[in-house]
């Protein structure tokens, strides 16, 4: 299944990839969040056979880096992988310093990646407090 939403995936018509359109190249920089499988692991590949230079991110180091040596075999050697939890100040911090580190800047950001700000309400008491104002 996986493999299939791989190889389906494109990208819209109102997308131009016409050569004389072209506005990317080797050294632009795309990084896709949550993207060791499905749509995400789809628009990493499309991106690296359009040439870009791109980073799959994820929150699985051993998915993430399965994924990326997978592309590698596939001929995409112009893709990265760096594991990232972007629930985790900590570990964006991490990820921002090695990017500017790597590679300068970022040119596409692919935001992926799952995450709730919302909490589970552990006590019946919480559901019922209202803050005063």
């Amino acid at each position: 299944m996986e493999s299939k939403l791989v190889d389906q995936f494109h990208f819209s018509s109102t997308v131009s990839l016409h050569s004389s359109n072209r506005w990317w190249s080797g050294d632009t920089v795309a990084v896709v969040t949550g993207a060791n499988r499905g749509i995400g692991l789809a628009v990493v590949k499309r991106f690296a056979e359009l040439g870009l230079t791109v980073v799959l991110t994820a929150r699985d180091e051993e998915r993430g880096k399965k994924a990326t040596e997978k592309l590698r075999e596939e001929g995409l050697g112009n893709v990265r992988f760096f594991a990232l939890d972007v629930s985790k100040a900590a570990s964006i911090k991490t990820f921002v310093s090695w990017v500017e580190t790597t590679f300068g800047e970022l040119d596409i950001l692919v935001s992926k990646s799952l995450t709730s700000l919302f909490h589970k309400c552990e006590v019946e008491s919480q559901f019922y407090t209202i803050p005063s104002l």
